[in-house]
Formats: structure tokens, C-alpha cells, sequence
């Protein structure tokens, strides 16, 4: 007879991801506000106990929701540790290129939306949409710039104002115009010559 599944085996990632998946596209489908644990639980194919076992609740689970597809960016550029000008340019434009293809993934468009929608009643979903993922690509920049400091590569000073300013270069009004319905995903040479842009600004102004 088979074993049934234990509670560590329910807390195994894919239910993990089922649950997200499920949240997302009923918080896109219904609205934050609108859709409930129940629901999410449902869609997910878990009981209530289960999901809460895995998240403290419906914020929670957005906040995972959006810390996830931020992670998946700042990941890659968390583990660089440049030691040189040309590596330090080359981690750019490779993370300025996942940026700008990542902020405009229809998925993230409509998380936007949804927290443009929710904040009069649900300001916890955008503070969960900057805090996991504006700021998120805000810090990793920083870290980076940092470490580039420590090896020579970048002028000393406040690392803050130089990630800022790269990532306004590299991202500009891009979501904007997206969450307008302004302009279309980026073609693949843009994308580059913009990030390629952004990272030889950077370094013209602040490189050592």
C-alpha cells in the first residue's frame, strides 16, 4: 500500500509553485482584492491548511509571487564580481538586456496593473510590486557597483546615486509606455543597444 504524502512532502516545490501560479493568474483574472485563499486553493489543487502552511496569507503569497520573477532578474547579477572595465561592462549589458526583456514580459505589465488598480483599497500589493522588484533590481545594482568599487573598477563614492542613474538610462519610460499600450516588446537589437548605452554612460561618468 502506498505511503500517503507527509506535510514535508506537500510543502515540496511544485505545490509551492502551483500556488503561486494559481494566485497570479487569479489576481490578474479577478483583482487582488476579489480573490480568496479559498480560491487560490483551489486552483492550486490544495486544502487551506496546506497553502497556509506555506504562506502566513493572500499578501504573502503576492509578495512571493513578485519576489519570484524579481529573483529569477537579480540572481545572475547577485553572483558577478567583476575585477575589470570590460567585465564590469559585459555584466551590465547582460543584466540591463534580462531587465528591460523582464520589466516588459506581459505578465509584469499586468502586475503593474493590478497595483495601479488595487492601491485605494489594497496598497499592499504595491508595495509589494516596489519593494520585491523595483528596489530589488535597485539593490543588486548597488551591490554590484560596490564590489566593482572594492576591485578598482569604479571611482569611489556613494554607489546608490550610480545605480539610479543606470537604471533610469536603461529603463527610462519603457514601463510606461507599456502599461499604456504605447509600444511593443523590444526587438532584440534594441534591447542591447540600449543596455550597451546605459552601461558605457555609467562608466564614462564614474568609471575609475
Amino acid at each position: 500500500m502506498a505511503t500517503p504524502p507527509t506535510s514535508t512532502a506537500l510543502e515540496s516545490p511544485p505545490q509551492r509553485q502551483r500556488i503561486l501560479h494559481a494566485a497570479m493568474a487569479l489576481f490578474m483574472e479577478r483583482g487582488y482584492a476579489a480573490t480568496s485563499t479559498l480560491a487560490i486553493a483551489s486552483a492550486a489543487k490544495v486544502s487551506k491548511r496546506d497553502l497556509y502552511a506555506a504562506f502566513s496569507g493572500k499578501q504573502a503569497i503576492l509578495a512571493a509571487c513578485v519576489r519570484q520573477r524579481a529573483g529569477d532578474m537579480q540572481a545572475p547579477l547577485l553572483m558577478e564580481r567583476p575585477t575589470g572595465r570590460d567585465e564590469l561592462t559585459a555584466v551590465l549589458v547582460r543584466y540591463g538586456v534580462g531587465l528591460r526583456t523582464g520589466v516588459t514580459d506581459p505578465q509584469v505589465i499586468a502586475a503593474y496593473r493590478l497595483a495601479i488598480q488595487e492601491v485605494p483599497h489594497n496598497p499592499e500589493v504595491a508595495q509589494a510590486l516596489h519593494e520585491e522588484g523595483r528596489m530589488a533590481a535597485f539593490r543588486a545594482v548597488v551591490e554590484l557597483l560596490r564590489t566593482a568599487q572594492a576591485n578598482g573598477v569604479i571611482r569611489p563614492g556613494p554607489a546608490e546615486p550610480m545605480a539610479a542613474l543606470f537604471l533610469a538610462l536603461l529603463i527610462g519610460d519603457l514601463v510606461l509606455e507599456h502599461l499604456l499600450g504605447f509600444t511593443q516588446p523590444d526587438a532584440g537589437a534594441d534591447t542591447q543597444t540600449c543596455a550597451e548605452r546605459a552601461a558605457a554612460a555609467l562608466l564614462g561618468l564614474y568609471g575609475a
